[in-house]
């Protein structure tokens, strides 16, 4: 897959984010999600800190970042945060690899499966502690479980993520969630 097809499969799923979060209200913040410990209000600064912290390394400035988490907290206006990151554009104008605080120099189309990875499933976790859904196509999907795989390279088996050969599933969107551990 080329990168100009990655980053608009990314652009499409931070779309997707987009809409989830623009529908948050300061009352939805307290409800849980499937992931783990992060309430609304946590998956929002995870999701967002993320977003600035890989658009700021695409920009080549110093991202919002320390031991070993971006240091964004979530704002009255968290939809206008998420905008204002504008990873994408800072992607597309990024050199072939950037630097990235936790593992150094990446090449661009590693970062992009990753995050869309981490944008699906979290989006997912967003919708679901929301009482909402989301649905993604094939070719999303595909490159989120490519994105899972190279996330699972550091190995996080301990948070409960799994291989691609240990999960069965009826579709390949519940068969990322089972492997990310859902």
């Amino acid at each position: 897959m080329r990168n100009d097809e990655r980053l608009t499969l990314l652009a499409n799923t931070i779309k997707i984010t987009q809409e989830l979060v623009d529908a948050v209200r300061p009352a939805d913040l307290t409800r849980s999600t499937p992931c783990g410990e992060y309430d609304v209000r946590r998956l929002l600064e995870h999701v967002i800190g993320w977003q600035r912290v890989t658009a700021a390394c695409a920009a080549g400035t110093e991202p919002e970042f320390a031991d070993g988490s971006p240091t964004y907290t979530l704002t009255d206006d968290p939809a206008r945060d998420l905008r204002e990151a504008a990873l994408v554009t800072h992607l597309e104008q990024a050199p072939a690899t950037i630097d990235m605080p936790y593992r150094g120099e990446t090449p661009i189309e590693h970062v992009v499966e990753e995050v869309v990875a981490e944008l699906v499933i979290h989006s997912w976790d967003l919708a679901t502690g929301l009482g909402r859904s989301v649905r993604y196509d094939d070719a999303t999907v595909a490159l989120a479980h490519s994105g899972l795989t190279r996330m699972l390279g550091a190995s996080f088996a301990a948070e409960g993520f799994r291989s691609p050969t240990d999960v069965t599933a009826t579709t390949e969107f519940e068969r990322l969630l089972v492997r990310s551990g859902r």
